[in-house]
């Protein structure tokens, strides 16, 4: 999507690089590697839970007896290596220990073993069961694409967004094994919360700052929760149809930057960024997964809506065919969204609009429809003829300004979406997942219709609190272009549905309650943060609590789009 980190890896990758000598592997049986002593006379008293499906991302409790003072866990494996690893008690000979798991690629049973750094193991056999997704349909399941189904988000590669984004939550729902290429928290910038937003309400996350944390790191498989793991989220942001196919031989302005993400993200070992010789295109990656779903929100979304790519149709004519065409012929059930008009997906593509509408002291809720009505007129490019009729009681030249603002690029979407649908009717085993016609009210998620709101908004009542795709709408993250936690759990229940629908599988949909309450973009978490005394100066909290005596409700309606 867009922001995806063009700049940046121009600017400093040259000057980067780390020693190492090996890619990802990922052994069944880690603790005969890293073990070279087990201590005797111990015992697993309890391990709570017991099992849990083959995503993992469980925080599990341990306890166990006969445990010498001196050995420290620093290292726990139940299947894959755990993360989040902690001493919650150690005294005489007990030891209690929490982790979060990190699943397995096989289902069953397996035994808990725990390190201490130096090759002294605690084993105890039998300990834990992964139990099977709901469906073998999801025996092996790939995430493909870009930023999006990566689960970037506010300018920022972490875990918690990671773990959070739509492929992750789809296999967290079918109890899929999932792999993800994890960075450690504080993430890659650190995460930013609403204290990334000047007083003004516009996000100061920047490249820079990925520039600058990633120019400090002397070794980059510090970065992940486990450098060993072979990924099955192998989604590269910023990467375009023509990236996806041909990965070091494409042509894009974006080809260094995706070689570069692909030797952090796949061969984090490597001692040279640029290098080529390890980097194999995602298609090449998607087919030695051997999978049997691959799911995409965002297979070319960045040959449409980016700053930096300006992906002409014959060129995407070219290599959409060869993309759609390499991922049937891996035999999975593929499912790939389409695009969305801009206005209706990113924030960051109605500001122009709203500029326009500014120079007659005019916002979106002063047209009839809002951008909505403008994104609708500037489909059918009848944006003279619509706002020319009489629908509009001040200045029309305003209004027809920022209608044309969005003309090109839905001209270009839908060019591209139509070829998008052609290419995939030639495969009985690729489905269009339909995010444009979610986005504007036309698939229902849960039995609800996402609405347009009086300025043109897309907007979905999660309980009785509607998230809308605005700045600050909280389906939106900090960066405008990427969706917050509630955004990407609204898009996995869309892919889910769709899955369920045409396999006859029964895979759960996220419960999008519980993803709100805990999400710290949501409105609610903006609304505490602008509760507290500190922020209240801040425009965008008076405007949330409408407190009008230093700041306009036109303003306000501006700063908030």
């Amino acid at each position: 999507m867009k922001k995806v980190l063009s700049a940046l890896f121009y600017a400093f990758l040259a000057a980067i690089a780390v020693s190492g000598c090996s890619g990802r592997s990922s052994p069944q049986n880690p603790y005969t590697r890293i073990c070279k002593n087990f201590v005797a006379g111990t015992r697993l008293v309890s391990l709570s839970p017991d099992q849990g499906t083959q995503f993992g991302d469980q925080r599990v409790a341990a306890v166990i007896d006969g445990v010498p003072g001196s050995f420290t866990p620093t290292t726990i494996y139940l299947g894959n290596k755990a993360r989040g690893v902690t001493i919650t008690s150690q005294s005489g000979n007990g030891l209690s220990v929490g982790f979060t798991t990190a699943g397995t690629p096989t289902a069953g049973t397996y035994p808990l073993v725990v390190e201490d750094g130096s090759g002294n193991c605690i084993y105890a056999a039998n300990a834990y069961t992964y139990t099977p997704p709901v469906s073998s349909a999801f025996r092996a399941f790939v995430g493909f694409g870009a930023s999006g189904t990566a689960g970037f988000q506010s300018d920022s590669y972490n875990e918690a967004a990671q773990l959070n984004g739509p492929a992750a939550w789809v296999a967290r729902q079918a109890g899929a094994y999932f792999p993800i290429p994890l960075f450690r928290m504080p993430g890659i910038p650190p995460a930013p919360g609403f204290d990334a937003l000047t007083t003004n309400g516009a996000f100061t996350g920047t490249a820079t700052d990925i520039i600058a944390y990633l120019s400090g790191t002397k070794n980059f498989p510090d970065l992940f929760e486990d450098p060993d793991i072979v990924p099955y989220n192998i989604a590269i942001p910023g990467a375009t149809v023509e990236d996806e196919v041909l990965g070091p031989a494409s042509t894009t302005r974006m080809a260094v930057p995706t070689i570069a993400l692909s030797n952090l993200l796949f061969v984090p070992y490597d001692n040279n960024l640029f290098e080529t010789k390890d980097v194999k295109a995602e298609i090449q990656m998607v087919g030695e997964l051997h999978p049997t779903i691959i799911m995409s929100m965002d297979l070319y979304i960045n040959d449409l809506i980016t700053n930096e790519v300006l992906t002409s149709y014959d060129t995407f004519v070219t290599y959409i065919k060869q993309d759609v065409s390499s991922l049937a012929s891996t035999g999975a059930q593929v499912f790939l969204a389409d695009v969305p008009h801009a206005a209706l997906l990113l924030p960051s593509a109605q500001q122009p609009a709203l500029s326009k509408l500014a120079a007659c002291t005019m916002t979106f809720g002063d047209i009839p429809g809002g951008i909505f009505a403008l994104d609708e007129a500037a489909d059918t490019d009848s944006c003279a003829l619509t706002f020319s009729a009489g629908t509009v009681t001040t200045d029309t030249t305003c209004v027809y300004n920022a209608c044309e603002t969005l003309v090109a690029m839905d001209q270009k979407v839908d060019q591209f979406n139509s070829e998008f649908a052609s290419v995939v009717r030639q495969y009985s085993n690729v489905h269009v997942v339909p995010l444009a016609d979610m986005m504007s009210g036309k698939v229902a998620i849960a039995g609800r219709s996402m609405t347009i709101d009086a300025q043109g908004f897309p907007e979905y009542l999660v309980g009785t609190t509607p998230v809308k795709m605005k700045h600050l709408g909280g389906l939106s993250s900090l960066d405008n272009a990427h969706p917050t936690n509630t955004g990407y759990a609204l898009i996995a229940s869309l892919f889910v549905q769709e899955i369920n629908s045409t396999l006859g599988t029964q895979v759960p949909l996220p419960d999008l309650s519980a993803v709100l309450a805990g999400d710290p973009l949501s409105p609610p978490a903006l609304e505490s943060y602008c509760s507290q005394t500190a922020n209240n100066s801040k425009t965008y909290c008076m405007c949330i609590k409408g407190n009008y005596t230093s700041v306009t409700p036109l303003t306000c309606t501006t700063l908030l789009y």
